[in-house]
């Protein structure tokens, strides 16, 4: 059956206006998109993977490196993702021509002549953060965006259990700017001072937020008890598909002992018309010894503690929702700017 898209209801009675990319299910934007964990495609695999969509082959060489390819043979169609990785060249299945890294034919067996639209497309691919990121054009603009505070770290990087939304995901990333429901539903002071830094050529959005914890429900008392009267932290947005969240910045435990900033990725695969992936990526920097393993264990586990405090509470919000943006106040402030930010990224050549 096919899934309605929540923008088309309540069309008559209320009617939302369709943004060019913002909340578009129709549209796939340009940006770094999860494809799984590095560790899932060995040296010499192949391994086929949907994202947003668009049939994929990731495969290794002998050496490591990582490519994608276009996942159809163009040939005869076979899938690639059933192919085998021989001397360093993806080979099709079913009748062994071989691909490099560019998608290019550089074999068929039974003649020496290959035909120039024998070839597939390929995509850059990253690996970073132990996770592949694939972006869908020619040229990224930049590599996938990272934490300022631990840039050139060794890292250590858990994966939280990736679920689903029944929301745009460009609907769900608006949760951790918007100051009005860090008041109603978790208990933080909305008086908060907002930053925002908007970098348009590398397709970056910075929002920070700082202010004082309400003491009155049973979060902001733990927030202020442990953490003291001030909260901060920082989101930011890669694409607007990636987010990367910093907790606790500039915090001393009980007001003393300066604490490390957490940080966390949430990112975000849209899975067709209705449907949303969100896969959670705990980051700490990497300590050495037993002292540090110890650390690296309370960090980690903080972190984890944290987004599902934030997610138990708000997650019930977005399966039945359907955004608009008809009346926000001068404290959405940073909700109507993400939303002009989306706005200006290009579509990429993937549709559902």
């Amino acid at each position: 059956m096919e899934i309605e898209s929540p923008v088309l209801r309540n069309q008559m009675t209320q009617p939302v206006r369709q943004n060019p990319v913002f909340n578009n299910w129709e549209v796939v934007a340009v940006g770094w998109y999860f494809a799984g964990r590095s560790s899932e495609v060995r040296k010499g695999q192949a391994r086929a993977v949907n994202l947003c969509g668009q049939e994929l082959v990731l495969w290794r060489d002998s050496r490591g490196r990582l490519s994608c390819l276009d996942a159809y043979c163009p040939h005869m169609g076979t899938h690639l993702g059933k192919g085998k990785v021989v001397n360093d060249r993806l080979r099709c299945f079913f009748h062994h021509w071989k691909y490099d890294v560019d998608g290019k034919c550089v074999d068929i067996p039974c003649q020496k002549e290959i035909p120039p639209r024998a070839r597939t497309r390929s995509y850059p691919v990253e690996e970073k953060f132990d996770a592949i990121w694939v972006y869908p054009a020619r040229r990224p603009p930049r590599p996938l965006a990272g934490f300022d505070e631990v840039a050139g770290k060794d890292l250590l990087v858990r994966f939280g259990k990736a679920y689903s939304r029944s929301c745009h995901h460009h609907v769900t990333m608006i949760n951790g700017i918007d100051p009005q429901h860090l008041k109603t539903v978790h208990g933080l002071d909305v008086e908060m001072s907002i930053g925002i830094t908007e970098d348009d050529q590398r397709k970056l959005i910075d929002i920070s937020l700082a202010g004082g914890a309400d003491g009155s429900t049973t979060f902001g008392k733990w927030v202020h008890r442990l953490l003291g009267p001030e909260y901060g932290y920082s989101m930011r947005y890669d694409h607007a598909n990636n987010g990367f969240l910093t907790l606790m910045k500039n915090t001393r435990l009980l007001g003393r002992l300066p604490l490390p900033p957490l940080h966390m990725i949430f990112a975000y695969r849209p899975l067709g018309f209705g449907k949303t992936l969100v896969q959670p990526i705990y980051v700490t920097r990497r300590r050495r010894g037993p002292l540090g393993w110890l650390a690296n264990l309370v960090c980690i586990n903080l972190t984890r503690l944290g987004f599902h405090a934030l997610q138990s509470e708000d997650g019930e919000v977005y399966d039945n929702m359907r955004f608009f943006a008809a009346n926000l106040l001068p404290i959405d402030r940073p909700v109507a700017r993400y939303i002009q930010y989306v706005n200006k990224l290009e579509p990429a050549p993937w549709r559902f």
